[in-house]
């Protein structure tokens, strides 16, 4: 049943989304919400990076289509 090809279809399509705002938060920190994990200090690579997936980790599903939306001109419909 989770093996079916629609499901996998749609489980592809929501990965691309986090990895797309992974790679768009790491590449722009300015593109973080206010309240993200965007900190004056300068930190390495590595922290970075855990910052970010926990940020990402914290989402609602709803919020990561909806920032993918804002940071996007193409957001898959996940239905």
């Amino acid at each position: 049943m989770y093996r079916h090809p629609r499901v996998m279809h749609v489980m592809g399509d929501a990965e691309q989304i986090l990895f797309d705002l992974f790679a768009r938060y790491h590449k722009v920190p300015g593109d973080l919400p206010p309240n993200g994990c965007r900190r004056r200090r300068r930190r390495d690579g590595t922290e970075r990076a855990r910052r970010i997936g926990n940020f990402i980790a914290g989402m609602t599903d709803r919020f990561a289509l909806t920032e993918h939306q804002r940071l996007f001109d193409s957001t898959p419909d996940l239905r």
